[in-house]
């Protein structure tokens, strides 16, 4: 009889947890997205142009732009019927504050302009973000640290762009 009673108040803490975690999954807004939730399975990456003076952003954008692209579960075709293309606009470093004369906090910024190209038709959908993407870091140490943390935080600004992007692709197409 006791063990009985033990056996019914885990199996009652067990359905309770199970039920929350239910709640939690699908009572609350969350989904989970497959590849069957894409607007389309193939897409390709046009033309990306840096119109900002920091070097090869382009290419960093692209990279994290394909590597995003698969994580939400689309194939990389350079013959798919839609791509991506457009222009990185904005960059730009911004020390925040300084304590003796050091800069002691930045702000990466960074905007962009892109479509979605669809290659049968031509027709061109705006998928750009309105807002820049912002990240801070505090140097620490010598230039060479200073300089590893700024490509840091700028790897994460261009992945907050890449992944608003997608987002912008996936529920608004």
């Amino acid at each position: 009889m006791i063990q009985n009673s033990k056996f019914k108040k885990i199996a009652a803490r067990y359905s309770v947890l199970a039920a929350f975690m239910l709640f939690t999954l699908f009572g609350c807004g969350y989904t989970l997205q497959t590849r069957a939730d894409l607007p389309f399975e193939q897409i390709s990456i046009g033309r990306i142009e840096n119109k900002t003076i920091e070097p090869k952003l382009q290419d960093r954008f692209s990279r994290i732009l394909a590597e995003t692209l698969l994580e939400y579960g689309f194939y990389l075709n350079p013959h798919a019927k839609y791509k991506i293309e457009g222009d990185v606009e904005h960059f730009e470093l911004k020390p925040l504050s300084e304590k003796l004369l050091t800069v002691v906090e930045y702000q990466v910024v960074i905007k962009g302009k892109f479509r979605l190209v669809d290659a049968e038709t031509g027709k061109v959908r705006y998928a750009g973000t309105d807002d820049p993407f912002v990240t801070y870091f505090i140097p620490k140490g010598k230039l060479e640290d200073v300089i590893a943390n700024k490509e840091l935080a700028t790897e994460d600004a261009v992945k907050n762009l890449s992944q608003d992007l997608i987002r912008r692709i996936i529920y608004e197409h």
